[in-house]
């Protein structure tokens, strides 16, 4: 057992208690709409507005369907339905097309929900999209702000930093005031530039949020544009520890059912 515990899903009071929870019993087709992240473009566009969405150049249902000539030099190609599922290609003239093609063909046969039984992932159609590369003004990769909100507020904030390789992750509360907690990666010692805008960052994921009893929203910086990311609806499946642990109770304190929630999910 990860926590040397089973969990406690009749009265689950931890975040990762509440995670499995949701995992076994929310079936509200939103989530499923959602977590596609072609179809969560919609939802963004009509809460928020397009402007926070990234630019796609292309959707294809085959890695053959890839038109690369009308391709930028640099771009992301990803699926829409799983984690961890992207390339990044910095300069296209130099790429394998013939390996991209084999890695995208085994990712269109992976169906995610196999792996943490999460539900949301398992009836989502794959689908590859190509989108625009997401830098800061120096030309360095954004950086990941995550914001974990609970109905329409967010409470906490992670930062993620060295998103590709090794990543390095903060936590904050609504105040900006660093949490001494660690979820499995390292932290970073030098603090984030906080964006000018951070409290429209808040407010916009307060939006998105409104409407579901929890969702961590992603989005990224790039001078004061805001960009939408994705939505996840269990951190890691609810297996991610809290160091120290009385965070993980602390973040399920903020997490609230709907009246209805184990009655109106099966439905």
């Amino acid at each position: 057992m990860k926590f040397g515990r089973p969990p406690d899903l009749k009265g689950p009071t931890t975040f990762n208690e509440k995670v499995a929870y949701k995992i076994l019993r929310d079936r509200r087709p939103i989530l499923t709409r959602l977590q596609d992240k072609l179809q969560a473009r919609d939802y963004v566009a009509q809460r928020i507005g397009a402007e926070h969405l990234s630019e796609v150049y292309q959707v294809c249902q085959s890695p053959r369907e890839i038109d690369w000539p009308k391709l930028p030099r640099s771009f992301v190609i990803k699926m829409n339905h799983g984690c961890g599922m992207n390339i990044f290609i910095a300069d296209k003239s130099r790429i394998d097309v013939r390996s991209i093609e084999s890695k995208l063909n085994y990712w269109r046969t992976v169906n995610w929900y196999r792996f943490g039984l999460e539900w949301a992932y398992r009836d989502i159609r794959p689908a590859i999209f190509v989108e625009e590369m997401l830098r800061e003004p120096d030309g360095t990769m954004a950086l990941d702000w995550k914001f974990w909100t609970f109905g329409s507020r967010a409470e906490f904030l992670s930062v993620n930093v060295d998103q590709f390789t090794e990543r390095r992750v903060n936590y904050y509360d609504r105040s900006l005031t660093r949490q001494p907690l660690s979820r499995g990666r390292p932290n970073f010692s030098a603090e984030p530039r906080f964006p000018e805008n951070i409290d429209i960052m808040f407010s916009l994921a307060e939006r998105l949020g409104s409407d579901l009893d929890f969702a961590r929203v992603d989005m990224y910086n790039l001078g004061g544009r805001i960009v939408f990311g994705e939505f996840t609806h269990y951190p890691d499946a609810g297996l991610g520890p809290f160091d120290p642990p009385e965070f993980d109770r602390l973040y399920g304190s903020k997490w609230h059912w709907p009246p209805d929630y184990g009655q109106a999910s099966q439905r």
